[in-house]
């Protein structure tokens, strides 16, 4: 009877390939996919938006459903206990990514000002926004990418 994974030792090198077989669910890859044309959509939408803060909230929109999007092809589906950011887990998660989610995690505040009315968003703020946005959605790609194809994060460290 030929051999297949279901019937290797315990412990052999077939048996210890399927566990660390760095490719996600199919399931986690559809969730990051959807994460991300949800992510596109919202820098779409920027483009079209009139008001300042609309426009600064749907960058930032874009850039936390993208961060979603590597979360859901890297962390392994559990509880969480407490309310971790997205931006605090990045790291975790993928540690090239910690300047990416340095950098939006220091945008947080502003954009929860703004929303209440705290807090004008300037435009000169939006235009520095708008192509780290467009840059991290394009690493976020790639990296769902590798992910799909069985290959670890090999990006560039900080990025941001």
């Amino acid at each position: 009877m030929p051999t297949t994974a279901s019937h290797q030792p315990r412990g052999s090198a077939a048996a210890r390939s399927l566990k660390s077989d760095p490719r996600p669910e199919p399931a986690q890859i559809i969730s990051a996919r959807d994460l991300l044309d949800r992510a596109e959509s919202r820098l779409r939408e920027s483009d079209v938006v009139t008001d300042p803060t609309e426009e600064f909230s749907a960058l930032y929109q874009a850039a936390l459903r993208a961060a979603g999007a590597v979360l859901a092809v890297t962390e392994k589906p559990k509880r969480r206990r407490g309310s971790l950011s997205a931006w605090s887990r990045l790291p975790q998660a993928v540690p090239e990514l910690t300047g990416w989610a340095t950098y939006f995690a220091g945008l947080s505040r502003l954009r929860a000002d703004a929303e209440v009315g705290l807090r004008p968003v300037l435009e000169e703020q939006i235009a520095a926004l708008r192509p780290r946005v467009d840059e991290f959605l394009h690493v976020v790609e790639t990296e769902i990418i590798r992910r799909e194809q069985g290959k670890g994060s090999k990006m560039p460290a900080g990025a941001a």
